[in-house]
């Protein structure tokens, strides 16, 4: 008998456009230059995910629809012309996952089984995050209540009727409000792990769900995890952190359920995580982030940017830079470091 894993909602955020570009890693600070030319425009990014591999940088981020046509134009005016696409889509959250694999790959099962089509996924420590083509958006909705319950909503429709009024509201906030230096609650940092690079099949998004649950019977903690757009067609790409594998094969366990899967894995790197009152709700603060890590020379290895969340992943020797570096445009009251699980 299936049992139903507890949780506290989700929520929808509607009429955004997805937007998925690679650019070649020899301009390795386009991330900066691009979310800079977002924040002067005043355009919100509520949803960004980027990592590179293989010489290419990628880009998975959401705009509001009336921003779509002006974004791809500024695009390919400051950048020439790069490999991007756009998909009418939502984001579809859900919450609290505590960074539990189990939850992440049971999200992952169901959504890949919508059918084969293109998913980008971000994570904070409270939430994750999958962008969708709006045609599917209703069916993933009633999909969740299979492996998950939601509070007081025993049904799809008890959860559609409480949402009416909520999207307006929601969008209302956006960019409502600018601080000199953005507030943190707080920024929590973990080392000793190790970033795991998965590329798979678009139609393979389930079974990976699945490989995530393997992980989950070890009482292992995913820290990271973003899905970042691929030049191959029908190809997409996973990267996920998890504690440095002294005990566990980790590209054996997920290459057991996806023989044919590219699997890249980097030890040595570490993690870092903050949270704001307006991170979702304002731009800029991708921008400023950026711009601060560029000045120290601290290169990412991935980023993910939502529900009011900004998490990093890098090289374990400039975790420390990074940290100064963060404190330099953010007013961070605490720093904590989470032991390794």
């Amino acid at each position: 008998m299936n049992t139903s894993t507890r949780l506290g909602g989700f929520k929808i955020l509607k009429d955004v456009v997805w937007i998925s570009l690679i650019q070649p890693k020899e301009d390795y600070r386009f991330t900066t230059a691009f979310a800079s030319l977002m924040a002067n425009e005043k355009i919100n990014l509520p949803f960004l995910t980027c990592g590179d591999q293989n010489q290419a940088l990628g880009l998975n981020f959401v705009v509001d629809a009336q921003d779509a046509k002006k974004t791809s134009g500024l695009i390919e005016k400051e950048f020439g012309k790069t490999n991007l696409t756009t998909t009418k889509g939502a984001v579809l959250s859900i919450f609290p996952h505590r960074s539990k694999p189990e939850i992440i790959g049971a999200l992952l099962d169901v959504l890949g089984k919508l059918g084969d089509q293109p998913i980008a996924f971000a994570n904070s420590p409270s939430a994750i995050s999958a962008i969708l083509s709006e045609d599917v958006i209703n069916e993933a909705t009633n999909a969740l209540f299979d492996p998950f319950e939601f509070g007081p909503y025993r049904t799809p429709e008890d959860w559609k009727l409480a949402q009416k009024g909520k999207e307006k509201l929601y969008k209302e906030v956006v960019a409502s409000y600018q601080e000199k230096k953005p507030k943190v609650y707080a920024l929590e940092w973990q080392d000793g792990q190790a970033l795991i690079h998965v590329k798979l099949d678009s139609g393979h998004i389930s079974t990976m769900g699945t490989a995530l649950k393997d992980f989950a019977q070890f009482g292992l903690v995913l820290t990271f995890f973003i899905s970042r757009p691929s030049k191959e067609k029908n190809k997409g790409n996973l990267f996920f952190c998890l504690p440095e594998p002294d005990k566990y094969n980790y590209i054996g366990m997920v290459q057991k359920l996806l023989p044919e899967a590219s699997t890249v894995e980097d030890t040595s790197v570490a993690s870092f995580s903050m949270n704001g009152p307006h991170f979702g709700d304002r731009y800029g603060i991708i921008s400023e982030l950026l711009k601060s890590l560029d000045e120290a020379q601290v290169e990412l290895l991935g980023l993910s940017c939502s529900i009011h969340t900004i998490s990093g992943v890098l090289s374990a020797d400039q975790i420390h830079p990074a940290i100064d570096a963060i404190r330099k445009c953010f007013e961070v009251p605490s720093v904590m470091k989470k032991e390794t699980q």
